[in-house]
């Protein structure tokens, strides 16, 4: 179900909005199953404090504000929070797209205009940045959590993307440096080459069940099914590139 918000900037130019999730729900067609019998497996919610069962008319929102000491919330109190971004995506300024790292970036959702009247500003909003080659920084209120996020213009559209706080983003590893040669970089240069090519979303899709499809064909027929081994990679780089460049 869509989510139902407006788009503000400096509490005076509201563009009501719809945001609609990017990406379908994946679901696994793997399942879970009792060994014994074969009875499909399930999740049960069990009170830590009195070990009973419990059902979602049992459960009730709460924060601990200290050891034992918990504020429950209902539906309605958490829905009239005093804070804009539960209703409203706040922009904070406009910015370059280039200053923005793509590590940061979180959900994406489809915007578009919430009601008749509304397709005006909205369309004024894109066409403004794709002007100006800008991007809109604010905050939004999604999932029981104040998010930053980001508005670009895409396709016609636009698109937010909620994104980590900077406090949630990890430091990257170290790459210990490693001296290439000449020979290499040019074998590189010449794999990546060889491998250039336009991108295309539709060339790919997931084969993960077309795999178990097969593997399960397999171990019903009575088949040995063969064990898949790690493949070691090749202990000379230039070899292997060679290889690559002459395949």
């Amino acid at each position: 179900m869509a989510r139902k918000m407006s788009i503000s900037i400096g509490g005076m130019f509201l563009i009501p909005v719809k945001l609609d999730n990017i990406a379908k729900e994946a679901k696994s067609n793997l399942h879970e199953y009792h060994k014994d019998d074969m009875g499909a497996g399930g999740r049960k919610k069990i009170c830590k404090a009195c070990g009973k069962d419990i059902t979602e008319d049992d459960i009730v929102k709460g924060l601990e504000v200290s050891k034992g000491n918990v504020v429950t919330f209902s539906k309605e109190e958490l829905a009239s929070l005093p804070l804009s971004t539960t209703r409203n995506i706040e922009i904070d300024r406009f910015v370059e797209a280039k200053e923005l790292n793509p590590l940061t970036f979180d959900t994406g959702y489809y915007l578009s205009p919430q009601e008749v009247g509304a397709e005006s500003a909205f369309n004024l909003l894109m066409e403004g940045m794709k002007k100006l080659g800008k991007v809109a920084i604010g905050k939004v209120a999604i999932s029981q959590r104040e998010n930053l996020c980001v508005i670009r213009p895409v396709n016609g559209g636009m698109v937010l993307s909620t994104m980590f706080w900077n406090s949630e983003i990890k430091p990257a590893p170290q790459v210990p440096k490693h001296q290439v040669t000449d020979e290499q970089t040019d074998l590189i240069t010449q794999v990546i080459g060889k491998y250039s090519k336009p991108f295309n979303h539709e060339d790919y899709s997931d084969k993960y069940l077309d795999a178990l499809n097969v593997m399960a064909t397999k171990k019903l027929a009575g088949e040995v099914v063969p064990v898949a081994t790690t493949q070691e990679p090749q202990q000379n780089l230039e070899d292997a590139l060679k290889a690559l460049v002459n395949k």
